[in-house]
This record gives C-alpha cells, structure tokens and sequence, in this order.
C-alpha cells in the first residue's frame, strides 16, 4: 500500500485530463509517452525480439517481483480508463506452472481495475485504440460483441455505437432476440457499404472457419481510410496460421488438434478455436483489400500490461 500512496501523491498533481462518460481524451499520465511497437511482417519480429533479449529480462523479473504467495493479490498502478492511481486485482485463475514449477498468473486476463471492472487486456485495448486511431466523439463505431463491458463501455463514451453478437443459424441478421441482443454473422453482415469509421473486434476471428470472408466484410463496412482494430490468439514465432479444426464439406468438424473451448458470454460450452493466428494473416488482411495492416506489441508496468509481449492489430481500409 506506501507504494500505491506514493504514486497517488505523484499523480494528484499530475493535471491527467481523464476518460469519463461522454467525454473523450487522451490520459498519458505522468509517464513519458506509452510506448508501442510496429511490425508488419515475422522476419521484422525476428530482428526485434533479438534487439529486446535485456529489455526481456528486465521484464520478467518485474512481474516476477511482482507476484506473491497469496491466491489473491493487488499491483498498484494506473488506469487509462479511469485516469487515476488504483491498486489492480489480480490472481492465479486460468494461470500456469512455468519450467521452475512457479505459477504465472494470466496476466492478460486480470489486472482488473477496481473501477472500471476492466481486465489488463480491455483496458489496453481501449488505450491504444485512444492513442493509435483517434477516435472522436461522433465517429461510427461497430463492435463485434454486446454483453461485455467493454462494449459497455464504448456504448457511454461514444455517440454511435453499434453492437452484436452470433446467436446462431437460427437467427436472422439484424434481428433480434428478447433480451434485445442484435444478431450478426461477420462472414455476412447485414451492413451496408462504407458504414463506419472503425470496427473493433477481440478474440472473435479465431472462432469462425471462413476467417478470411470475415476480413472481406470488414473491409466492405468500413470507409475508406476506416480502421479494423482487433485481438486474435496469435504466435509471434510462427509465420503460418496454426489450424486446429476444420469444417469438412458435409459440415462435420475434423479436429487436427485437441479441441480448444474459449470462453462465451452466450453459452456455456464455450466456443471452439478453429486456429491461432500466424504472420501470414497480415497478408491476408491485404488480400481481403486493406491498405495496410501490422502488429503492434506492448508492455507497460505503470499501466499494468503485463504478460510477456502484448499485441494488438490494426487495418486500415
């Protein structure tokens, strides 16, 4: 707790401009600019991960510093979202033993802000959604879900806001269901051309076989020069797609690998992985018709994403 009270002393003169509802800025804190990293292609992450070898270090030994015997446990810090100094919930769920038999928490998950509710890897999101895109207050906006806080919280900050979740064949584009959930399937949205400035999507594209019809539309409901700003399960050492399951052509499922469930705010089973992403997505990407598309990797002690290397993507239309 003194470090957590030495850093509020810091920060209550520190003029941060904060993230309110219905009201946008940029919240740098009082730290130097957060640093982020651009990489388009795997031979460009090889020459970086050999330029980082102390940097990485250094790293694990901080979170090393960091963790503690207890099952539950706090890391002072600062929130972007919330523009203050917090104290960061963590713990050992969904974590791992490392080669030495110590448990690594999955830091991405956690780190949860006791004001926002947003985990490390949401509040990271909308960091670098703010610092890299830009957004203004009116801009169009399209999320690939509608039952998260993240959208939740997107849905206050910004004044047109669409999003959906995939309730099933079932159901209709754009209908409805009673809890006024809109239904939507990326591989054929019910947008029209040129609709928004930016679509946001976490965690979503590993769930749908025909990924790359997914990018296509995308692209087609973005305007030109919009952004598709997105997470993905990822292997930053491998230059191909990793496949883990395959939808055959009379619709049964061939699985290539022991089934991955990732979580589902909808259902209970969870939601099968059909791959892990490799380099070769970004060309993809430009396959589908964006002008660009990288990698961009992260890590922030102050801000409290951690986790080894953090990554997000961005495409421009």
């Amino acid at each position: 707790m003194h470090g957590l009270k030495r850093y509020i002393r810091y920060w209550k003169h520190a003029g941060v401009h904060r993230l309110r509802k219905g009201k946008i800025g940029i919240s740098a804190g009082p730290f130097a600019p957060f640093k982020t990293t651009r990489i388009e292609s795997f031979d460009e992450y090889g020459n970086y991960v050999r330029s980082m070898a102390g940097e990485y270090e250094s790293r694990e030994l901080t979170e090393q510093a960091l963790r503690t015997g207890q099952e539950h446990f706090v890391v002072p810090g600062y929130c972007f979202v919330c523009g203050q100094a917090v104290s960061f919930l963590a713990d050992y769920d969904y974590g791992f033993k490392n080669e030495d038999g110590q448990r690594i928490p999955n830091w991405r998950e956690c780190l949860i802000c006791p004001g926002c509710r947003l985990n490390n890897r949401m509040r990271a999101a909308i960091h670098l959604f703010q610092e890299l895109c830009r957004p203004w207050p009116d801009c169009s906006l399209y999320i690939t879900e509608q039952t998260t806080p993240m959208f939740k919280w997107l849905k206050g900050a910004y004044a047109n806001v669409i999003g959906s979740e995939f309730l099933g064949p079932e159901y209709i584009s754009k209908s409805k269901n009673t809890r006024g959930i809109r239904n939507e399937d990326l591989t054929g949205l019910s947008f029209r051309d040129e609709a928004f400035d930016f679509v946001l999507s976490f965690d979503v594209f590993e769930h749908i076989p025909n990924y790359r019809k997914a990018f296509s539309e995308c692209r087609r409901v973005l305007k030109k020069g919009g952004v598709l700003f997105f997470t993905i399960p990822f292997d930053l050492h491998s230059a191909r797609n990793i496949i883990r399951a395959e939808i055959l052509p009379d619709g049964t499922t061939n699985h290539l690998m022991p089934p991955e469930y990732h979580g589902d705010p909808l259902r209970e089973s969870g939601c099968l992985c059909f791959r892990h992403f490799g380099w070769e997505c970004l060309d993809e990407l430009k396959n589908e018709g964006f002008s660009e598309a990288a990698c961009y990797l992260y890590w922030s002690r102050e801000y409290g994403y951690l986790g080894g290397e953090q990554l997000l993507f961005l495409s421009r239309a």
